[in-house]
């Protein structure tokens, strides 16, 4: 029931993309803002609370709308799969930029390229060369990949199902929400979220790392992966990165001086900081440019399928016990 409920529901994004000022979308908004303006008062109980209110009871509410559809019939509790992933998993909801990124850089416009990555990612692109808006695009996909595909799918293998998709994907918002620049949120509440979010992304970061290797230049990943995912100071993203980047031979790192990194953070100093950042440009592979874009659409197609047949196969040895 588990690869039906993906395909089926991958299938359904892919006809109709959700928009973003959906009902569901503006309820998860909602819910978020309730529970920071309530419950953070600054401490840390404070911010565990809002976090709880904010993801752990919607992920609950569907655990027990999934378990009694169980009990009464498959079909129910397929339907209300699909409809979860629907709201929680999709390309749709992220590769419309990078598919007119791409469009765009093939046509050697890089103005039309520098404003849509601006659009998506609110950057500052003016001076970004053509090779930079590339090395961009794809660390920016490369994540985004991860927190709407292969995160959740992970998630939603587990016993919990559809209740696993939703703690997944809510977590990540509310981590990127409430560590915003313009968030009111309190330090505990940013720190928790993150420090939540973090510990649920760990494995299904370090399987997608394997998944890029597998399906790319195996030993290259590894090296990389090995050698350079400290240069991120979030390690969940750059295993992630410098996996990909080692399996189809490019240089990454534009976005590690920019990931989430505290000055209040043990151990943390300016001078660390400056040699991350410049250590960023010291990664092996080839400088990123606009053709390298349809590589990394291939390797991540490969891994989506990998994990696909993964989950076939797990479905099949499910149904035959």
């Amino acid at each position: 029931m588990a690869f039906l409920s993906v395909l089926i529901a991958l299938l359904i994004e892919q006809l109709k993309p959700l928009g973003r000022g959906s009902a569901v979308y503006r309820l998860r908004q909602n819910l978020a803002d309730m529970a920071s303006r309530n419950f953070d008062a600054g401490q840390s109980r404070h911010g565990v609370a809002a976090w709880f209110i904010a993801v752990l009871l919607p992920t609950l509410v569907t655990l027990g709308i999934y378990l009694a559809a169980l009990h009464y019939s498959l079909l129910l509790a397929l339907a209300w799969n699909i409809a979860v992933l629907y709201f929680t998993l999709g390309f749709r909801q992220f590769s419309h930029y990078f598919t007119d990124i791409q469009d765009a850089l093939n046509h050697n416009d890089a103005a039309t390229a520098r404003s849509l990555l601006r659009q998506w990612k609110a950057l500052d692109t003016v001076d970004m060369s053509t090779s930079d808006i590339t090395q961009q695009t794809i660390e920016h996909a490369l994540v985004s990949v991860q927190r709407y595909v292969l995160g959740v799918f992970f998630w939603f293998i587990l016993p919990i199902g559809p209740a696993g998709a939703v703690l997944y994907r809510l977590s990540d918002y509310v981590a990127g929400k409430w560590n915003h620049a313009d968030s009111e949120a309190s330090p505990a509440l940013r720190s928790f979220a993150q420090k939540a979010f973090d510990l649920l992304d760990w494995i299904p970061a370090r399987l997608t790392a394997s998944g890029y290797a597998i399906v790319g230049n195996f030993e290259d990943a590894i090296d990389v992966w090995r050698g350079y995912a400290q240069l991120w100071p979030d390690h969940n993203t750059g295993v992630m990165l410098a996996s990909a980047a080692g399996a189809v031979g490019i240089r990454l790192g534009a976005t590690a001086g920019s990931a989430p990194a505290s000055p209040t953070e043990p151990g943390w100093t300016q001078e660390a900081e400056n040699d991350l950042t410049g250590s960023a440009t010291t990664m092996p592979g080839a400088i990123p440019q606009p053709a390298h874009l349809r590589n990394v659409v291939g390797l991540v197609w490969r891994s989506v399928l990998l994990w696909m047949l993964l989950l076939a196969m797990l479905s099949v040895v499910s149904w035959v016990n």
